[in-house]
């Protein structure tokens, strides 16, 4: 490749390399270019072309690995909790609990939704009022039909008169409805969740007493400051004790006290009992029950 300049006037030895280099260069720099464009154009055809075919039946087995991605979450899969001993309200350790079970999302829209159906469901009604056909008194023509001056009357167990019936009164029938069972158990998840946020939620290491005696009982209350009619409050905590199975010791202590219930993991997560655990301000649960919940409320 042979270069020449065509003008009037000869450039110097040292304009005329740096005048050729920079023409070299150009040249190089829009060769490479267009390499560069066909080969990136030749690798998404070929990409394009590779997904499109579904990979073809020749080729079915593919010798690189599939690759499947999914999300992970940075967060640790469980929370930490103190231990307390439940006499003298000591802690003791602390251990582990399942992040889904008592650090899950706290939804009050499903916690309303769950407080709802239950309420609904522990309605008797039983009201009823009697219609006209139910109420005592003759059926004859009350008055003539004609010559009166008034209205015309039927029988005198209508609506509007005295000592009629009602109309379109209340009847006898069940308030209860119906709501998906894993609504009630996302709504039991974040009701613990709410309970463990708020510094409500007590784990013991046993919730076995020595007696029945409820003095007893309250004696540890005042002690560890859970009396539920303590002087210093004008309210008062009310307590639910969650256990595995029902014990006599706990049971008959806690029955005479007007703000403290026992009941069983098995009872709170078979009937979806929300509205217990948000009505009471404190829950006290053993080692052994919490285990138990993690595995009847843990996602599948």
């Amino acid at each position: 490749m042979v270069f020449t300049c065509q003008s009037d006037h000869e450039l110097p030895d040292n304009d005329y390399l740096i005048y050729l280099s920079s023409l070299i260069y150009n040249m190089w720099a829009k060769e490479w270019k267009t390499l560069l464009s066909r080969q990136w154009q030749y690798q998404r055809n070929l990409h394009t072309k590779f997904f499109s075919e579904n990979i073809s039946k020749e080729s079915s087995v593919s010798t690189q690995p599939q690759v499947i991605l999914k999300a992970v979450s940075p967060l640790p899969t469980h929370i930490e909790a103190w231990i307390h001993d439940f006499e003298t309200n000591t802690p003791l350790g602390i251990i582990d609990l399942d992040r889904k079970v008592f650090g899950a999302p706290i939804r009050k829209d499903l916690l309303q939704r769950v407080i709802i159906w239950q309420r609904d469901c522990l309605r008797q009604g039983t009201h009823s009022s009697k219609g006209r056909s139910e109420v005592r008194g003759t059926t004859r023509k009350w008055a003539p039909q004609k010559g009166r001056g008034k209205a015309r009357v039927g029988s005198h167990r209508a609506p509007h008169f005295r000592g009629g019936g009602i109309a379109h009164g209340p009847k006898s029938r069940s308030h209860a409805s119906d709501l998906p069972r894993q609504v009630q158990i996302f709504g039991l998840r974040s009701a613990l969740t709410t309970k463990f946020v708020q510094n409500q939620f007590v784990i013991v290491e046993d919730l076995k007493l020595k007696s029945y005696k409820t003095r007893d009982l309250l004696s540890i209350l005042n002690k560890n400051a859970w009396d539920p009619l303590a002087d210093c409050r004008k309210q008062g905590h009310s307590i639910l004790f969650l256990t595995m199975d029902h014990t006599k010791e706990l049971d008959l202590a806690s029955r005479n006290l007007q703000r403290v219930h026992a009941l069983t993991a098995n009872d709170v997560v078979e009937a979806g009992d929300v509205y217990n655990i948000m009505g009471h301000e404190m829950l006290i649960v053993d080692h052994k029950t919490v285990r138990q919940l993690e595995e009847l409320l843990r996602p599948q």
